[in-house]
């Protein structure tokens, strides 16, 4: 399978290939720049990572563009929506995007970020 570029810019790389034999036309997305970022957080992570001197504020993750992007695209989710704050909250809590953390508190609903 021979993948051409469709569009290459600092977030993504785009390609796209077609199956002569089926006749299916397949695209795939390639995310870029993610591990400066997670490796830093990786790094850093633990409970008490992340809080302000005056313990009234917490830094709980660093979302890479690329992320971003990806769940605003695929998943509807803005990350600097008020209205997404709970959805955002329970995806970093999710394992799967524990490289994302600094913080390995729990979110949850116990606190109002947003």
């Amino acid at each position: 399978m021979t993948w051409r570029v469709l569009d290459d810019d600092p977030v993504k790389t785009e390609f796209f290939n077609y199956d002569d034999t089926t006749g299916d036309s397949v695209f795939k997305t390639q995310w870029k720049g993610t591990n400066l970022v997670t490796d830093f957080n990786k790094e850093h992570q633990t409970k008490e990572s992340g809080r302000n001197p005056a313990n009234d504020m917490w830094h709980v993750a660093r979302i890479p563009p690329a992320i971003i992007h990806k769940w605003l695209v695929e998943e509807g989710l803005n990350v600097f929506s008020k209205e997404h704050g709970e959805r955002l909250m329970k995806k970093l809590d999710d394992p799967e995007w524990q490289y994302l953390r600094v913080n390995t508190a729990r979110l949850g609903k116990r606190s109002k970020h947003f």
